[in-house]
């Protein structure tokens, strides 16, 4: 006997929420920064291991001059990832403590997230600029 019923939800029936997208959203943000830190691992090697090759100090050379606006947008977007990834970590942390978890403060809780993973991003952008640019070690 078929039964015409669908076996598992599917994404277009449900509406999304905004827990349901800060959760995917906190996801994505920890599998970006763990690509950025693979990436960043991956490239201090090559320029470990080449220190002697010309071709590696041409490509760094075209890289930090011409693509300066590139290197400083990952940099930014990564710092915004990062913000949100760390907010939201401590949202889940005071969730794992019993605080906020009825449903009104759940909602309030996440847009009061939202603008601190924001500001603290916007707080060290600022930082940056006024620093001239130069992304500190």
């Amino acid at each position: 006997m078929k039964i015409n019923r669908p076996l598992s939800p599917h994404l277009t029936i449900y509406k999304p929420q905004l827990t349901s997208t800060f959760s995917i959203f906190h996801r994505i943000s920890g599998a970006f920064l763990a690509t950025m830190v693979l990436f960043s691992i991956l490239f201090l090697k090559i320029g470990d291991l080449s220190l002697t090759f010309y071709h590696f100090y041409q490509y760094f050379f075209f890289f930090t001059f011409y693509l300066n606006w590139f290197i400083i947008s990952l940099v930014n977007f990564t710092l915004l990832a990062l913000c949100y990834h760390m907010s939201n970590g401590v949202r889940h942390l005071l969730w794992d403590l019993g605080f906020f978890l009825e449903l009104s403060k759940v909602y309030t809780s996440g847009i009061l997230m939202l603008f601190c993973a924001a500001f603290l991003a916007l707080l060290n952008i600022i930082r940056q600029h006024w620093s001239n640019g130069q992304i500190p070690y």
